[in-house]
């Protein structure tokens, strides 16, 4: 898997942690949690149950959550109330990621968090305005199948 799991981590039954993940000291993962491929998941994380984290997901360290972790996005401040665009290590990770996706994935994100509008609306509105890509196929399908919901 390439992963980096520092000191003191638990995984617990039926864990699936993708590729080029980072896990810092003393994170516990309960039971059936995912995570996607070049995630970082920093020390004294405790993830519920059934949780996801998307890929290039950034969780700041002593952070606990229960519901999905949507993929480029970061989480801070405990208990994950606090979101960010983890842009800047897409670029560290894919190279070749071009600046219009990045936007792209920025307005998407801006229609989930700030347009007032509920989940299944927003999804909605990214369908319509945001031209597809595999990055934006991906947020889409990751939050229609959330069976927690997001993170919001």
């Amino acid at each position: 898997n390439n992963n980096l799991l520092m000191e003191g981590v638990h995984v617990a039954h039926d864990a699936l942690v993708g590729n080029y993940c980072i896990i810092g000291n003393s994170t516990k993962m309960a039971g059936e949690i995912v995570i996607d491929d070049f995630s970082i998941i920093s020390a004294n994380v405790l993830m519920h149950q059934f949780c996801r984290v998307g890929g290039y997901g950034m969780i700041q360290g002593g952070c606990r959550f229960s519901k999905d972790i949507p993929p480029e996005k970061g989480v801070s401040i405990t208990p994950g109330t606090y979101f960010f665009d983890n842009i800047m290590d897409d670029r560290f990770f894919r190279i070749n990621i071009a600046n219009e996706t990045i936007e792209n994935i920025h307005n998407a994100y801006r229609i989930i968090y700030q347009s007032g509008l509920n989940t299944s609306d927003a999804l909605k509105k990214i369908e319509e305005e945001i031209p597809t890509s595999p990055e934006i196929e991906y947020i889409i399908s990751f939050i229609r199948d959330s069976e927690r919901g997001i993170i919001r």
